[in-house]
């Protein structure tokens, strides 16, 4: 049985090689600016990388109307991104042991030339978020606890070169997202630890090309040596 026809009647998804892909030239710079405060820090970084033959990996149908799909990796002759980020930290937050970490970070990032596919100039760069951000609180009211809840965030991204995957919330599709997760940790003895967790608390849900899980519990135990 053919690697194609097993695609085809499974609904797996193909990889096809290309020999002929160039390698890609990258020119970076940050400046970037952190200061120590009396119990935490803060930094904020300016970024910017232009990518010459930038290697991204893009999904067609494998035939016409096709259900089936086949990964493939193309150069793209100019891609440009620009950028800040901002992250700060901070200990004994209005009473000993909270702590406070969180960062935001904007990326404008568009390819700028592609002589093969014009309709691509201007569009977003996939897989790439415009807005990303996270924070972080955790409560230590002993050395035996930690009690933490984090939040995490990103912009909906495009999958396709010239942006034209419009739908988001199906397979295939990319949301953006909201997600709490919650962990509280108790160390038993120097060696032995418990930990209680939900994952996705607010039980989003959202597409990542497949549904991500929703809320979800989590129970470790943890042996040290």
């Amino acid at each position: 049985m053919s690697e194609l026809y097993q695609a085809i009647t499974t609904g797996a998804v193909l990889t096809v090689p290309n020999p002929d892909l160039k390698p890609e030239h990258a020119m970076s710079a940050e400046l970037a600016i952190e200061r120590k405060l009396e119990n935490g820090r803060f930094r904020l970084s300016l970024f910017s990388e232009d990518i010459s033959d930038a290697l991204i990996s893009q999904s067609a149908p494998l035939l016409p109307g096709s259900t089936t799909l086949f990964n493939y990796v193309q150069n793209i002759d100019h891609v440009r991104s620009r950028g800040v980020e901002l992250v700060v930290q901070q200990n004994d937050v209005l009473l000993p042991g909270l702590e406070l970490q969180g960062s935001v970070t904007y990326v404008d990032s568009k390819i700028v030339s592609d002589p093969a596919f014009e309709a691509a100039v201007g569009r977003r760069t996939p897989q790439i978020p415009r807005w990303r951000a996270t924070a972080v609180a955790t409560y230590r009211p002993s050395d035996e606890w930690a009690i933490t809840l984090a939040a995490r965030y990103s912009d909906r991204v495009y999958a396709t070169i010239d942006n034209s995957d419009t739908y988001t919330h199906t397979y295939q599709g990319f949301d953006s997202y909201f997600v709490l997760d919650a962990r509280v940790n108790y160390q038993i003895t120097e060696r032995w630890s418990a930990a209680l967790g939900i994952d996705n608390l607010n039980n989003r849900k959202y597409f990542l090309f497949h549904p991500f899980p929703q809320r979800t519990v989590l129970a470790e135990l943890t042996y040290g040596y």
